[in-house]
Protein backbone atom coordinates (compact mmCIF):
# COMPACT_ATOMS: atom_id res chain seq x y z
CA UNK A 1 0.00 0.00 0.00
CA UNK A 2 3.03 2.29 1.03
CA UNK A 3 4.47 1.39 -2.09
CA UNK A 4 1.97 2.09 -4.50
CA UNK A 5 0.94 5.13 -2.38
CA UNK A 6 4.64 6.33 -3.32
CA UNK A 7 4.56 5.47 -6.71
CA UNK A 8 1.22 8.07 -7.66
CA UNK A 9 3.26 10.87 -5.68
CA UNK A 10 6.03 10.16 -7.96
CA UNK A 11 4.20 10.38 -11.11
CA UNK A 12 1.77 13.47 -9.97
CA UNK A 13 5.49 14.99 -9.41
CA UNK A 14 6.94 13.95 -13.15
CA UNK A 15 3.93 15.42 -14.56
CA UNK A 16 3.83 18.61 -12.29
CA UNK A 17 7.78 19.15 -13.21
CA UNK A 18 6.74 17.96 -16.89
CA UNK A 19 4.17 20.80 -16.84
CA UNK A 20 6.82 23.35 -15.61
CA UNK A 21 9.29 21.98 -18.65
CA UNK A 22 6.82 22.86 -20.88
CA UNK A 23 5.68 26.25 -19.96
CA UNK A 24 9.61 27.10 -19.48
CA UNK A 25 9.93 26.13 -23.07
CA UNK A 26 6.94 27.83 -24.37
CA UNK A 27 8.17 31.20 -22.80
CA UNK A 28 11.65 30.75 -24.18
CA UNK A 29 10.07 30.07 -27.75
CA UNK A 30 8.24 33.41 -27.59
CA UNK A 31 11.61 35.57 -26.86
CA UNK A 32 13.12 36.81 -30.24
CA UNK A 33 16.32 38.67 -30.33
CA UNK A 34 16.60 41.17 -33.25
CA UNK A 35 13.66 40.67 -34.75
CA UNK A 36 12.29 41.94 -37.94
CA UNK A 37 9.12 43.49 -36.70
CA UNK A 38 8.24 45.53 -39.77
CA UNK A 39 6.63 41.78 -41.62
CA UNK A 40 4.03 42.77 -38.35
CA UNK A 41 2.77 45.97 -39.54
CA UNK A 42 0.90 46.80 -41.80
CA UNK A 43 3.46 48.96 -43.92
CA UNK A 44 5.68 46.31 -44.06
CA UNK A 45 8.76 48.41 -44.15
CA UNK A 46 11.23 49.27 -41.52
CA UNK A 47 14.37 47.79 -38.88
CA UNK A 48 13.98 45.26 -36.48
CA UNK A 49 13.22 45.52 -33.12
CA UNK A 50 16.27 44.41 -30.13
CA UNK A 51 13.47 42.19 -28.73
CA UNK A 52 9.97 40.46 -29.64
CA UNK A 53 7.45 39.41 -26.71
CA UNK A 54 4.64 37.30 -27.09
CA UNK A 55 2.60 37.30 -24.09
CA UNK A 56 0.30 34.41 -23.58
CA UNK A 57 -1.00 35.02 -20.25
CA UNK A 58 -0.95 37.81 -17.26
CA UNK A 59 1.18 35.71 -15.42
CA UNK A 60 4.26 35.44 -18.57
CA UNK A 61 3.90 39.20 -19.13
CA UNK A 62 4.54 39.99 -15.27
CA UNK A 63 7.37 37.78 -15.25
CA UNK A 64 9.08 39.13 -18.44
CA UNK A 65 8.57 42.44 -17.37
CA UNK A 66 10.70 41.71 -14.22
CA UNK A 67 13.67 40.51 -16.33
CA UNK A 68 13.30 43.83 -18.05
CA UNK A 69 15.24 47.05 -17.04
CA UNK A 70 12.39 50.28 -16.28
CA UNK A 71 15.09 52.18 -18.07
CA UNK A 72 14.24 50.05 -21.76
CA UNK A 73 11.13 51.42 -23.63
CA UNK A 74 8.20 49.39 -24.60
CA UNK A 75 5.96 49.25 -27.44
CA UNK A 76 2.88 47.23 -27.43
CA UNK A 77 1.88 46.65 -31.04
CA UNK A 78 -1.52 45.08 -31.75
CA UNK A 79 -2.58 43.93 -35.49
CA UNK A 80 0.45 46.53 -36.96
CA UNK A 81 -2.22 49.20 -38.49
CA UNK A 82 -1.88 52.95 -37.77
CA UNK A 83 2.24 52.41 -36.81
CA UNK A 84 5.34 52.89 -39.24
CA UNK A 85 8.65 51.03 -37.89
CA UNK A 86 11.75 53.12 -38.73
CA UNK A 87 14.32 52.26 -40.71
CA UNK A 88 16.89 52.00 -38.09
CA UNK A 89 14.57 49.98 -36.08
CA UNK A 90 13.60 50.02 -32.34
CA UNK A 91 15.98 49.88 -29.22
CA UNK A 92 13.83 48.12 -27.27
CA UNK A 93 11.51 45.70 -26.69
CA UNK A 94 8.03 44.87 -28.54
CA UNK A 95 5.46 42.87 -27.07
CA UNK A 96 2.33 41.30 -28.90
CA UNK A 97 -0.84 39.84 -26.46
CA UNK A 98 -1.69 36.77 -27.64
CA UNK A 99 -3.84 33.70 -26.17
CA UNK A 100 -5.30 34.64 -22.76
CA UNK A 101 -5.81 38.24 -24.21
CA UNK A 102 -7.64 37.51 -27.23
CA UNK A 103 -11.25 36.67 -24.75
CA UNK A 104 -14.25 37.94 -25.18
CA UNK A 105 -17.02 37.27 -21.82
CA UNK A 106 -20.37 38.43 -21.14
CA UNK A 107 -21.20 38.51 -17.31
CA UNK A 108 -24.11 37.01 -15.77
CA UNK A 109 -25.81 40.18 -15.62
CA UNK A 110 -26.01 40.35 -19.25
CA UNK A 111 -24.91 44.09 -18.79
CA UNK A 112 -21.27 44.10 -18.83
CA UNK A 113 -19.17 43.29 -22.02
CA UNK A 114 -15.29 42.34 -20.84
CA UNK A 115 -12.59 42.18 -23.41
CA UNK A 116 -9.23 41.36 -24.20
CA UNK A 117 -6.99 43.72 -25.38
CA UNK A 118 -5.34 41.22 -28.05
CA UNK A 119 -9.22 41.06 -29.48
CA UNK A 120 -9.15 42.07 -33.06
CA UNK A 121 -12.01 44.73 -33.97
CA UNK A 122 -13.21 42.80 -36.45
CA UNK A 123 -13.83 39.67 -34.20
CA UNK A 124 -15.63 41.91 -31.42
CA UNK A 125 -18.27 43.77 -34.06
CA UNK A 126 -19.21 40.09 -35.24
CA UNK A 127 -19.02 38.63 -31.42
CA UNK A 128 -21.12 41.29 -31.22
CA UNK A 129 -23.73 40.92 -34.13
CA UNK A 130 -24.03 36.90 -32.97
CA UNK A 131 -25.23 38.27 -29.35
CA UNK A 132 -27.54 41.35 -30.65
CA UNK A 133 -25.29 43.97 -28.64
CA UNK A 134 -25.70 47.21 -30.81
CA UNK A 135 -23.16 49.99 -30.75
CA UNK A 136 -19.73 48.14 -31.81
CA UNK A 137 -20.75 47.81 -35.90
CA UNK A 138 -18.37 50.92 -36.40
CA UNK A 139 -15.35 48.59 -35.92
CA UNK A 140 -15.31 47.04 -39.24
CA UNK A 141 -14.11 49.88 -40.68
CA UNK A 142 -11.14 50.08 -38.28
CA UNK A 143 -8.20 47.38 -38.97
CA UNK A 144 -6.27 47.23 -35.45
CA UNK A 145 -7.32 45.41 -32.07
CA UNK A 146 -9.37 46.55 -28.90
CA UNK A 147 -6.27 48.03 -26.55
CA UNK A 148 -4.90 49.67 -29.12
CA UNK A 149 -7.98 51.16 -29.94
CA UNK A 150 -9.37 51.78 -26.72
CA UNK A 151 -5.23 53.52 -26.21
CA UNK A 152 -5.77 56.06 -28.94
CA UNK A 153 -10.11 56.32 -28.77
CA UNK A 154 -10.22 55.24 -32.11
CA UNK A 155 -13.42 56.23 -34.11
CA UNK A 156 -15.32 55.76 -37.66
CA UNK A 157 -18.13 57.49 -38.80
CA UNK A 158 -19.06 59.84 -36.03
CA UNK A 159 -18.25 57.42 -33.57
CA UNK A 160 -15.79 56.25 -31.10
CA UNK A 161 -14.84 53.46 -28.63
CA UNK A 162 -15.13 55.48 -25.89
CA UNK A 163 -18.64 55.64 -25.87
CA UNK A 164 -19.55 52.38 -24.55
CA UNK A 165 -16.89 51.65 -22.72
CA UNK A 166 -16.72 51.95 -18.41
CA UNK A 167 -13.36 50.63 -17.12
CA UNK A 168 -9.77 49.52 -18.17
CA UNK A 169 -7.46 47.20 -16.51
CA UNK A 170 -4.18 48.19 -16.83
CA UNK A 171 -1.03 46.92 -15.74
CA UNK A 172 2.58 49.03 -15.16
CA UNK A 173 6.24 47.99 -15.55
CA UNK A 174 6.63 46.42 -12.10
CA UNK A 175 3.47 43.73 -12.98
CA UNK A 176 0.82 45.52 -10.34
CA UNK A 177 -2.58 45.66 -12.00
CA UNK A 178 -4.77 48.98 -11.68
CA UNK A 179 -8.18 49.36 -13.09
CA UNK A 180 -8.91 52.59 -14.57
CA UNK A 181 -12.78 54.08 -14.53
CA UNK A 182 -13.62 56.23 -18.02
CA UNK A 183 -14.08 59.39 -15.96
CA UNK A 184 -10.19 59.13 -15.04
CA UNK A 185 -9.18 58.18 -18.47
CA UNK A 186 -9.84 61.48 -19.93
CA UNK A 187 -10.51 60.24 -23.55
CA UNK A 188 -10.46 63.19 -26.61
CA UNK A 189 -10.44 63.26 -30.08
CA UNK A 190 -8.30 60.09 -31.22
CA UNK A 191 -6.54 60.30 -27.94
CA UNK A 192 -6.28 59.36 -24.41
CA UNK A 193 -3.85 60.61 -20.97
CA UNK A 194 -3.73 56.62 -20.31
CA UNK A 195 0.13 57.04 -19.47
CA UNK A 196 2.73 54.81 -21.66
CA UNK A 197 4.02 53.07 -19.12
CA UNK A 198 0.89 50.82 -18.72
CA UNK A 199 -0.24 47.98 -20.76
CA UNK A 200 -3.67 47.94 -21.60
CA UNK A 201 -4.86 44.47 -20.15
CA UNK A 202 -8.85 44.13 -20.70
CA UNK A 203 -11.96 46.70 -21.48
CA UNK A 204 -15.08 46.90 -19.99
CA UNK A 205 -18.15 47.98 -22.07
CA UNK A 206 -21.78 48.86 -21.52
CA UNK A 207 -24.28 46.05 -22.99
CA UNK A 208 -27.18 48.04 -25.60
CA UNK A 209 -29.23 44.98 -27.07
CA UNK A 210 -30.00 45.76 -30.28
CA UNK A 211 -31.87 43.94 -33.81
CA UNK A 212 -29.10 41.37 -35.21
CA UNK A 213 -30.56 42.37 -38.55
CA UNK A 214 -30.05 46.36 -38.04
CA UNK A 215 -26.42 45.15 -36.89
CA UNK A 216 -25.85 43.02 -39.94
CA UNK A 217 -26.88 46.23 -42.28
CA UNK A 218 -25.12 48.55 -40.50
CA UNK A 219 -21.78 46.51 -40.41
CA UNK A 220 -22.56 45.57 -44.05
CA UNK A 221 -22.65 49.31 -44.97
CA UNK A 222 -19.57 50.55 -43.32
CA UNK A 223 -18.03 47.76 -44.90
CA UNK A 224 -19.39 49.22 -48.15
CA UNK A 225 -18.77 52.57 -47.79
CA UNK A 226 -14.94 51.91 -46.46
CA UNK A 227 -14.05 49.53 -49.75
CA UNK A 228 -16.38 52.39 -51.82
CA UNK A 229 -14.02 55.54 -50.17
CA UNK A 230 -10.89 53.79 -48.97
CA UNK A 231 -7.50 52.05 -50.54
CA UNK A 232 -8.08 47.98 -49.06
CA UNK A 233 -5.87 45.15 -49.70
CA UNK A 234 -2.78 46.91 -50.02
CA UNK A 235 0.20 48.33 -47.75
CA UNK A 236 -1.04 50.92 -45.63
CA UNK A 237 -1.46 52.14 -41.85
CA UNK A 238 -4.34 53.62 -41.91
CA UNK A 239 -6.16 56.88 -42.02
CA UNK A 240 -2.10 59.31 -41.99
CA UNK A 241 -3.39 62.77 -40.08
CA UNK A 242 -5.94 63.05 -37.70
CA UNK A 243 -9.11 65.36 -38.65
CA UNK A 244 -8.77 69.26 -37.13
CA UNK A 245 -11.66 70.40 -35.40
CA UNK A 246 -12.98 72.57 -38.56
CA UNK A 247 -11.71 70.16 -41.51
CA UNK A 248 -11.39 66.48 -42.18
CA UNK A 249 -7.68 65.90 -43.22
CA UNK A 250 -8.66 64.46 -46.62
CA UNK A 251 -10.05 67.85 -47.48
CA UNK A 252 -7.13 70.08 -46.11
CA UNK A 253 -4.81 67.34 -48.42
CA UNK A 254 -7.22 68.09 -51.55
CA UNK A 255 -6.80 71.91 -51.50
CA UNK A 256 -2.73 70.46 -52.12
CA UNK A 257 -3.70 68.43 -55.04
CA UNK A 258 -1.08 65.46 -53.82
CA UNK A 259 -3.53 62.54 -54.84
CA UNK A 260 -1.48 59.84 -56.77
CA UNK A 261 1.77 61.81 -55.30
CA UNK A 262 5.08 59.86 -54.71
CA UNK A 263 8.38 60.03 -52.89
CA UNK A 264 10.31 56.87 -53.28
CA UNK A 265 8.27 53.56 -53.25
CA UNK A 266 5.75 55.59 -50.89
CA UNK A 267 2.65 56.63 -52.79
CA UNK A 268 -0.83 58.34 -51.67
CA UNK A 269 -3.81 57.21 -52.48
CA UNK A 270 -5.48 58.68 -55.40
CA UNK A 271 -8.85 57.09 -53.61
CA UNK A 272 -8.48 58.61 -50.64
CA UNK A 273 -5.46 61.45 -50.18
CA UNK A 274 -5.51 61.09 -46.76
CA UNK A 275 -3.80 57.07 -47.18
CA UNK A 276 -0.24 56.77 -47.55
CA UNK A 277 0.48 53.25 -49.59
CA UNK A 278 3.13 51.52 -49.58
CA UNK A 279 3.45 50.95 -53.47
CA UNK A 280 6.31 49.68 -54.25
CA UNK A 281 9.02 48.33 -51.39
CA UNK A 282 9.09 51.66 -49.98
CA UNK A 283 11.61 52.40 -46.97
CA UNK A 284 9.94 54.17 -43.75
CA UNK A 285 11.74 56.82 -44.71
CA UNK A 286 10.09 57.27 -47.85
CA UNK A 287 6.45 57.33 -46.64
CA UNK A 288 7.67 59.60 -43.54
CA UNK A 289 8.85 62.01 -45.93
CA UNK A 290 6.17 62.20 -48.22
CA UNK A 291 3.51 62.33 -45.16
CA UNK A 292 5.82 65.46 -44.05
CA UNK A 293 5.36 67.11 -47.41
CA UNK A 294 1.76 66.83 -46.92
CA UNK A 295 1.83 68.76 -43.43
CA UNK A 296 4.07 71.44 -44.61
CA UNK A 297 2.35 72.20 -47.73
CA UNK A 298 -1.12 72.29 -46.48
CA UNK A 299 0.36 74.54 -43.82
CA UNK A 300 1.46 76.60 -46.45
CA UNK A 301 -1.64 76.67 -48.30
CA UNK A 302 -4.28 76.90 -44.96
CA UNK A 303 -2.53 77.77 -42.01
CA UNK A 304 -3.09 74.13 -40.30
CA UNK A 305 -1.14 72.35 -38.99
CA UNK A 306 -1.88 68.12 -39.58
CA UNK A 307 -1.19 66.03 -36.66
CA UNK A 308 0.30 61.96 -37.39
CA UNK A 309 -2.43 59.74 -36.51
CA UNK A 310 -0.10 56.88 -37.30
CA UNK A 311 2.79 56.29 -34.49
CA UNK A 312 5.98 56.61 -36.61
CA UNK A 313 8.22 54.11 -33.93
CA UNK A 314 11.90 53.46 -33.62
CA UNK A 315 15.41 55.60 -35.19
CA UNK A 316 16.45 56.43 -38.49
CA UNK A 317 18.49 54.64 -40.18
CA UNK A 318 21.80 55.54 -40.05
CA UNK A 319 24.10 56.28 -43.75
Amino acid sequence: MLIHFQLILRKRKMKYFSEIFVQIKNFVKSIKINYPIAKKTWFGSGGRTSIFFEAQSIMSLKFFLNLIPISVPIFIIGMGSNVLIRDGGFRGVTIKLKDDFNKISIDKSNKFLKVGSGVKNIDLAKFCEVNNIGGFEFLVGIPGSVGGSVKMNAGCFKQSISDHIIKITVLDRIGRIYTINKKNINFDYRKTQIPNHYIIIDSTFNINKKSRILIKNKMKSISLKRKKTQPTNTRTGGSTFKNTESFKAWELIEKINFRGKSFGGAKISKLHPNFIINHNNAKSLDIEVLGEEIVEEVMKKTGVCLEWEIKRIGNFEKF
